[in-house]
């Protein structure tokens, strides 16, 4: 069977292209980090990342702020390209605290490693 001649759904092409996105940006980040240990040792590498854990930290939490913040206008948006009704807009709006909430403890207990934290303070020092 040949190819349909159906044009590509503008919601496939959002999710090719945000795909091809992410594996761009996977692809630029590991060479660099490949490039950075052929250049240094891999102590060092792991010294940097270290000192940016921190940054990361307040991206991603700048990333939840910003979701929270446009939130309603993702909703919008997401309507008038599916033609939803106001009932399934509401719903998706009654869902953004949900969201930012697991969201924020989704980073607190792994990216923050709270849970590791508190269990070595319940354990105490591993020796």
């Amino acid at each position: 069977m040949a190819g349909s001649s159906k044009p590509i759904p503008s919601r496939r092409r959002w999710f090719l292209g945000l795909s091809l996105l992410a594996l761009a940006l996977v692809m630029t980040v590991g060479a660099l980090l490949w490039q950075a240990v052929e250049l240094t040792s891999l102590v060092r590498v792991s010294e940097w990342i270290e000192d940016i854990k921190p940054l990361t930290g307040g991206v991603r939490l700048l990333l939840i702020g910003l979701l929270a913040l446009f939130w309603p206008r993702l909703v919008a948006f997401a309507a008038r390209t599916r033609n939803a009704d106001g009932r399934t807009q509401a719903h998706w709006l009654a869902l953004r605290w949900r969201v930012i909430g697991w969201l924020l403890g989704l980073e607190l207990v792994l990216g923050q490693v709270l849970l590791g934290r508190f269990l070595a303070a319940i354990n105490g020092p591993v020796v």
